[in-house]
């Protein structure tokens, strides 16, 4: 398929069961009704809305793009927080939709969730993008990542979330693109402190490394060659995990590879999943 988003404006709606889940729907194009949809899972502390610049660029396909729970749109369920509750939302999204089966595109702790997914379900996940994911990591990057979740549980997302930008985004993507970058960092200085603190705590806590040799669906791993918390190496251990699975490590780009460079990231996405529906 080759048709894009562009003619297909998003409606944003909301689950009926609860914690009610914020999302956006994207319908499919003449032609592509009957390909599976795409489920995109964001970031820590960010929403559905980080998405604007990769959906245009998608193919015809169904998109849903949910708000996790205390993030967005969505209601808060009080914290803390597991990941079985972020994957079991999604799924529960799904079965309202009655939507069976889905490729699932998760970004850093949405690579997570769709890990978790492919695990816990399998029957319903067709394919993994892993846009930026954590993976086994080292001493010195888990001794990081405590550290900086000390932080977030002690400082609102409205302080912190400005000086995030530098690790998201290279320098010269910063002085171009100044307005898509304070979009991004409104979204997370938006999210409620303790939602997002707690949303946190399970990126810490969760490394998938010693589980993933069990994912089996057709996987499509992405990261940027200059991201310090998402790093190459990481995907790298992942790939070497999961059997069958595609590296491509973008050049010269940090974290938000969506935002930065939307056109590389959809041309890999397309190309998996049009070999996928072939």
């Amino acid at each position: 398929m080759t048709d894009t988003t562009s003619a297909r404006p998003a409606t944003r709606r909301v689950s009926g069961s609860l914690p009610r889940i914020s999302y956006l729907d994207i319908p499919a194009t003449d032609g592509a009704d009957d390909a599976s949809p795409l489920l995109l899972l964001h970031g820590v502390g960010s929403s559905s809305d980080t998405w604007q610049r990769l959906t245009p660029l998608l193919d015809g396909r169904r998109v849903i793009a949910p708000d996790y729970r205390g993030h967005g749109a969505s209601e808060t369920s009080d914290p803390p927080y597991d990941i079985a509750d972020f994957t079991a939302d999604a799924l529960r999204l799904l079965d309202e939709l009655g939507i069976g089966h889905v490729h699932v595109l998760g970004f850093s702790i949405g690579a997570l969730f769709a890990e978790q997914l492919a695990l816990t379900a399998p029957d319903r996940v067709l394919s993994l993008v892993l846009l930026n994911s954590i993976a086994d990591r080292t001493p010195e990057q888990r001794a990081r990542a405590e550290a900086r979740r000390e932080v977030i549980a002690s400082v609102p997302p409205s302080e912190t979330s400005k000086a995030s930008a530098a690790r998201w985004f290279t320098p010269g993507f910063i002085a171009a693109q100044p307005a898509l970058v304070q979009s991004e960092i409104d979204i997370v200085a938006a999210v409620a402190h303790a939602p997002y603190a707690s949303a946190y705590a399970v990126l810490v806590e969760n490394d998938p490394i010693d589980v993933v040799e069990a994912i089996t669906c057709p996987t499509l791993i992405v990261t940027g060659e200059f991201d310090e918390g998402s790093t190459p190496a990481m995907s790298e251990a992942l790939h070497r995990r999961i059997r069958g699975s595609r590296l491509v490590v973008v050049p010269e780009v940090k974290h938000y590879i969506h935002i930065e460079l939307p056109e590389v990231v959809a041309a890999e996405v397309n190309g998996f999943l049009a070999e996928l529906d072939r």
